[in-house]
């Protein structure tokens, strides 16, 4: 059996952390034994360690962050671990990387953002010399690192576990929600990057064409300290008179339940790498709206399971919320869940990154 360090900087619920924890939970563990480690507290590393995976926490501090290496250095021979998996593209990854290529252990470098920004290009020589494989998790993301290594470089899309629409019990209840409304939903960070008020922008545009009894649920958080963003999105909500209309609900971790309720869910994001919500609403049999940006088109299909736009065209946005509402819903959905089932099943997936392990080992 093979040790695998997984890392993960940030604990949040959110796509990268809950990514590598979904990794620890389908990996074989018959060829594999999984250890993570978070580059600070959360919620994830709790719901890791109360599923029973060996956790660790390792802080980016102290000059030239050496504090920070000599701890993965000790981690990497106390737990003999035979390959580490970074499990995003931000500086916190440069250090075990470096510590791992001392230790002569096999690095395998995952990249989740977007690889033309500014952070990520800065670590191209990083990524390049302390990796031996880089992997993108969409065709997109691929497409645009240009200066990845490409005899290094593949893509494995990200998976859902096809179960995860099961056993949903009186989700309205569950949620505190009520019953006799429908929802277009949007569950993301609330932050810039995701569109959110473009998207309340949008809404607002067509409202009188919408039926009153559909409402439009925001469900995330604002992760920053001062919180500006979501001042921006509530004085949006309040200019345009939706308070009726338009619920904050916060951030939650009962996805499943969100989704059963939503009539259709929306993705107005600037840039994905493969969302992880978008195959949660894709298994649940959703139909979709989706900007065309990042790895988003290779999920969702014009006419298939949905429609997608340019992130940040309010016009046409509205446009195609008036027309996903006008479409069989039920025939979309049905291509979504289809889609998922064929395409992003997780022990597909997963079975990819064993086999990139083997590999290597």
């Amino acid at each position: 059996m093979k040790n695998i360090l997984i890392v993960s900087h940030g604990a949040a619920l959110g796509g990268s952390p809950i990514s590598a924890l979904n990794i620890a939970r389908f990996i074989d563990k018959n060829l594999f034994n999984p250890i993570l480690v978070y580059g600070e507290d959360g919620p994830i590393v709790k719901l890791a360690k109360k599923e029973g995976f060996k956790t660790y926490i390792i802080k980016k501090r102290g000059l030239l962050s050496i504090p920070m290496m000599i701890d993965f250095y000790k981690l990497l021979k106390k737990e003999n671990i035979d390959l580490i998996h970074l499990n995003t593209f931000t500086s916190y990854y440069k250090y075990p990387a470096i510590v791992a290529k001392l230790l002569n252990k096999k690095v395998v470098w995952f990249v989740r953002e977007n690889p033309e920004e500014k952070r990520c290009v800065r670590l191209a020589k990083y990524i390049n010399k302390y990796s031996d494989k880089i992997v993108t998790v969409s065709y997109d993301t691929a497409n645009h690192m240009y200066y990845a290594n490409k005899d290094k470089l593949m893509t494995i899309h990200n998976g859902i576990n096809l179960d995860f629409c099961e056993n949903i019990k009186e989700p309205y209840k569950k949620l505190k929600l009520d019953g006799k409304y429908e929802y277009i939903t949007t569950i993301a960070s609330i932050e810039k990057r995701k569109g959110i008020i473009e998207l309340i922008e949008s809404f607002n545009l067509v409202k009188e064409k919408i039926p009153q009894n559909i409402k439009l649920l925001i469900v995330g958080k604002d992760r920053t300290q001062k919180q500006e963003y979501l001042q921006k999105v509530k004085e949006t909500i309040k200019r345009n008179n939706l308070e009726n209309r338009v619920i904050l609900y916060g951030e939650s971790k009962n996805i499943k339940e969100i989704m059963s309720i939503s009539k259709i869910f929306v993705l107005n994001a600037y840039w994905e790498g493969l969302s992880r919500v978008l195959l949660e609403a894709m298994i649940c049999s959703k139909p979709i709206l989706a900007s065309k940006n990042g790895g988003n088109k290779e999920q969702v299909f014009d006419t298939i399971n949905g429609y997608t736009f340019e992130a940040g065209n309010i016009k046409e946005l509205s446009e195609k919320l008036l027309k996903i509402l006008n479409d069989d819903l039920e025939i979309l959905g049905n291509n979504s869940k289809k889609l998922a089932i064929e395409k992003f099943d997780i022990k597909d997936t997963t079975t990819k990154i064993e086999n990139l392990y083997k590999s290597l080992l």
